[in-house]
């Protein structure tokens, strides 16, 4: 017979973080890298506050006007600010957040006891494979948050049939994805099988997937974070106590990749909001 078992793993700190998941979805127009922060200095820090100050905190930049572009099919959108943040009508601006924005609206908002690590470089399903092993045996909470191309992922929607398929052969029929934007989703954790590995995503809107969460294998992980054939990048950002960030960038180092920032495509512009 054929080994056929699966395992799972949920990284330290997911709990806590699909709790504020759950209650917290959907995100706020062009917020997603506030929202995954948000979470986790609730989560980790007990920090009140909205996305919309981790956005102001981050420069985030939202668009003039809003279209349903950057919207999943079949979701409204969600535009209930308590903040001003700047906007942007420039085309040749990504609207969003860039990571420096999101480390720098970390350490300011949790005081300094928290840091959001980059890591980024030449992506692949075993670097991202021994990232999130070595991740797992930390001793403490943390949030790893995806910088992805959306359409390099499978979608969110992709069959049970597929995914077990998937786990146990590695053949990989890829469903398209059904949209096309640069987006921050949260890694909880991965499903090992004889074929291959899925990452445990949490997405920012309950429309994708099963209330937000859905299954992607490492190889579309390692496809979406390096953005092949585009101007732009991805790269992780893994928000641990600051107490750990030389753990993250020594571990990261060890498995091939960088403690470095990535251009998404969003300028980091806090005069923007000073001005």
């Amino acid at each position: 017979m054929p080994d056929l078992s699966f395992t799972g793993t949920l990284l330290p700190g997911a709990s806590a973080i699909l709790g504020e998941h759950q209650r917290e979805m959907p995100q706020k127009n062009e917020l997603c890298g506030a929202f995954w922060v948000t979470l986790a200095l609730r989560a980790f820090a007990g920090a009140r506050l909205e996305q919309d100050h981790v956005g102001l905190a981050a420069s985030s930049l939202l668009s003039v006007v809003q279209t349903a572009d950057s919207l999943p099919p079949g979701h409204p959108g969600r535009d209930d600010y308590v903040l001003e943040l700047p906007r942007t009508d420039d085309p040749e601006i990504d609207s969003g957040t860039a990571s420096e924005g999101l480390m720098v609206a970390t350490t300011r908002l949790s005081d300094g006891h928290f840091t959001a690590v980059p890591i980024s470089g030449d992506w692949s399903a075993s670097r991202i494979s021994a990232l999130l092993s070595g991740l797992a045996e930390f001793d403490c909470d943390l949030l790893v948050i995806a910088n992805s191309a959306t359409r390099a992922l499978w979608n969110s929607h992709a069959s049970p049939a597929a995914l077990l398929h998937y786990l146990s052969t590695g053949e990989d029929p890829h469903p398209p994805a059904e949209w096309d934007v640069g987006h921050f989703i949260g890694v909880l954790g991965w499903i090992a099988g004889p074929g291959g590995s899925v990452a445990m995503c949490a997405d920012t809107y309950p429309t994708l997937g099963q209330s937000g969460i859905h299954y992607q294998p490492f190889g579309a992980m390692a496809d979406s974070l390096r953005r092949d054939h585009s101007e732009f990048f991805g790269g992780m950002l893994v928000f641990v106590p600051t107490d750990k960030v030389d753990d993250v960038t020594a571990l990261a180092r060890a498995v091939g990749l960088e403690d470095t920032l990535w251009d998404n495509g969003t300028p980091y512009r806090p005069e923007a909001v000073a001005g």
